[in-house]
């Protein structure tokens, strides 16, 4: 995994060997490839794919139900000796580029750049420890922030399902709310719009446990952590349009606050 802009190449040693460019920036920040060589040859099942996300077994991020795109416009494949000429950008802040070169001598070479995103939905954050808001922007989008570790969360601050998205420069009785504090099992109630508390051993959040869920509108912090001991966590944001919604809050790696359990 690369964490830095710049030129990255590979040349094969024949091996043979499935191997991956695992490319994070840090999260208003989008990820671009742009070949500068290109010798994947055919013979021997060589193949070169840009993958607009990461997979890892077989599983993406973003999942593959919350993706802008579908699946088969996420994936690029390529072998040949001559370079794609396009640029390749992602639509979060995670790219992959996986290989498979069995041809001792030939390779490739890729500069990566980072694009700042004003407006970021899914990313994956790297940091053990630090503030985060998720947000749709008013935005029919489910969007996910992924920690690849074990992490505690704070809940600074939310509104979910409350504020209704503006219309132009309307100014409306719509546009008011009331403090609810925070409502749990939203979901379950057919609320449309809510935040979900996520753990597992997994890259898709469709493939992880939901913890918690809940919505509403508090405008400050909850003294209450919650913990998940999983080794991959995960707050989804899930929203309908309607309401322009936001939730802030606090992780840390590995915190002593009371645990929600990974499920085995």
């Amino acid at each position: 995994m690369k964490t830095d802009e710049g030129i990255y190449s590979f040349q094969s040693d024949g091996s043979g060997l499935i191997c991956g460019l695992y490319m994070v920036a840090k999260p208003n920040y989008n990820v671009e490839f742009e070949f500068l060589q290109f010798d994947v040859g055919c013979a021997k099942n060589g193949l070169l794919s840009v993958i607009d996300g990461w997979e890892l077994n077989g599983q993406f991020f973003p999942g593959i139900d919350d993706h802008q795109l579908p699946r088969n416009s996420r994936y690029h494949e390529f072998c040949g000796h001559i370079k794609p000429r396009k640029t390749f950008k992602m639509s979060q802040n995670v790219g992959l580029i996986e290989y498979r070169i069995p041809n001792a001598g030939q390779g490739f070479m890729v500069r990566v750049r980072f694009v700042e995103n004003p407006r970021p939905c899914n990313v994956i954050i790297q940091d053990l420890v630090g503030i985060y808001t998720i947000r749709n922007y008013g935005r029919r989008i489910n969007c996910t922030v992924s920690i690849i570790l074990e992490a505690s969360f704070q809940i600074l601050s939310m509104n979910i399902g409350q504020s209704y998205r503006p219309l132009g420069n309307l100014i409306s009785l719509r546009n008011y709310v009331v403090e609810t504090g925070i409502i749990k099992k939203c979901k379950k109630r057919g609320m449309e719009d809510y935040v979900e508390l996520l753990g597992g051993n997994n890259l898709d959040p469709y493939h992880m446990t939901v913890f918690e869920d809940m919505c509403g509108l508090r405008s400050f912090s909850f003294k209450k952590k919650f913990k998940v001991t999983c080794p991959h966590t995960a707050i989804r944001l899930v929203s309908s349009g309607q309401y322009d919604n936001l939730f802030e809050f606090t992780y840390k790696a590995d915190d002593s606050a009371s645990p929600l359990e990974c499920p085995n």
